[in-house]
């Protein structure tokens, strides 16, 4: 694993699995975050793996 992606991983687990979420839920009861923290995940995941190519 190179280490933009230990980078991501680490920002995944700090995006979905710490105390931030809770108290994101709780400031903004918007219905729509949870999809839009999805998707700035991707979009990092897709600009980290921009270029690479399989051998």
């Amino acid at each position: 694993m190179n280490p933009g992606g230990v980078l991501v991983l680490l920002l995944g687990i700090l995006l979905f699995l710490s105390p931030l979420t809770l108290w994101v839920a709780m400031v903004t009861p918007a219905w729509w975050w949870p999809f839009v923290a999805w998707g700035v995940f991707i979009v990092i995941i897709a600009a980290n793996t921009a270029g690479r190519r399989d051998p």
